[in-house]
C-alpha cells in the first residue's frame, strides 16, 4: 500500500483537571474536526461537569451550546 492509501485517525481525550486521568476517549477519522466530536465525548460521561477547557478548535457557537445542554 502506497503513502496516499493510508487514513490518519485522531484520538480525542477528556481529562479530569483535578486528576490528570483520562476519563473519555473518541477516535475519528482525521477529516473529523474538534468540534463535530465534542458531544460524542462528552455524553458518555455521565458525571457532572463543572468546567470545559480546551484549544481554540472548540471556540464555536456549535460547542458552546453541547456544554451548556
Amino acid at each position: 500500500l502506497g503513502q496516499a492509501s493510508k487514513k490518519w485517525r485522531k484520538m480525542h481525550l477528556a481529562v479530569d483537571a483535578n486528576t490528570h486521568d483520562i476519563v473519555g476517549a473518541h477516535m475519528t477519522l482525521s477529516n473529523v474536526t474538534d468540534c463535530e466530536c465534542l458531544q460524542d465525548l462528552l455524553i458518555p460521561l455521565r458525571r457532572r461537569i463543572d468546567r470545559v477547557s480546551a484549544d481554540g478548535a472548540y471556540d464555536s457557537r456549535r460547542c458552546y451550546a453541547e456544554i451548556t445542554e
